[in-house]
């Protein structure tokens, strides 16, 4: 939350226009204040018919969530918070990808404009972008289809961008990575608007990589190396219990495999350990 008695002055969204200058001319951006939850929002708008990258964003969400339901706690004008809506040209039993696809824009925006802090960017699977070990980024990617198609997809994105260390929120369990912000790990603010436009622009080029077999192998090719889960020990929680092994690699549709001395599974869902050295 802010200080007693500090103000921040509403982000003006359209500069995030000004920044894609006519790249994506689907985008529209739908901005308020304060929202409940951009992704409720969103859901309720792609319901209702609104097009494919329909982008809604706030300054403060008052109900904000992420994966398995947990909430999502901003400060108003300091962190970068959007849903977009996705209509995906894509079989309904890849739709775990786009998940990928947003932590890997997001990774690389970070890499792009803060080359100093690069090497310390990686995604823990399936999509949380890490700096240095730490929380910087969380993403909550939701369907809706018939049969085997998608009718639309919702991606959730939280990045926190300008909050200082004592803003941040504190651990709520000892096995998830602690928080940091773009401000924290690089000394620098941001603006908000330009980080949405990057993002989005590299959401709009990699949403293109999933949509063809050859293509869903280029874009798992890339994206391992970024995960900083592959290689790593780990222990994957699910609601049927653990399990524990070497995270080795990704499929064609996204599932993490892991291995152990005894068997080899693969999993669609589950909250990520990663064994602390």
């Amino acid at each position: 939350m802010l200080r007693p008695n500090e103000k921040y002055e509403p982000t003006d969204w359209s500069e995030t226009m000004k920044f894609l200058s006519g790249t994506l001319p689907e985008i529209t951006i739908n901005s308020e204040p304060e929202m409940s939850s951009t992704q409720t929002v969103a859901k309720d708008a792609a319901r209702n018919g609104r097009p494919r990258w329909s982008v809604y964003v706030t300054d403060f969400q008052s109900a904000g969530r992420g994966r398995r339901d947990r909430s999502w706690q901003s400060v108003p004008g300091r962190d970068l918070t959007f849903s977009v809506i996705l209509r995906p040209d894509v079989e309904a039993k890849y739709a775990q990808l786009l998940g990928l696809v947003a932590s890997l824009s997001v990774s690389r925006t970070i890499r792009r404009i803060s080359r100093d802090i690069a090497d310390e960017v990686s995604i823990k699977w399936p999509n949380d972008v890490l700096i240095g070990g730490r929380k910087v980024c969380g993403i909550i990617c939701e369907i809706s289809g018939r049969d085997a198609a998608i009718d639309y997809a919702v991606l959730g994105i939280g990045v926190n961008v300008n909050r200082t260390l004592d803003e941040l929120p504190r651990l709520d369990s000892p096995d998830r990575p602690n928080a940091t912000s773009l401000l924290v790990e690089s000394g620098r603010r941001f603006g908000l608007p330009s980080l949405l436009g990057g993002i989005l622009t590299e959401l709009s080029g990699m949403s293109g990589l999933i949509t063809t077999d050859e293509n869903r192998r280029l874009f798992i090719a890339e994206y391992e190396p970024n995960c900083g889960t592959i290689g790593k020990r780990v222990k994957i929680v699910t609601d049927d219990g653990g399990f524990e092994g070497t995270a080795s690699g990704i499929t064609r549709d996204g599932a993490l495999i892991v291995r152990n001395e005894a068997e080899e599974r693969v999993f669609y869902v589950g909250d990520v350990v990663h064994a602390r050295l």
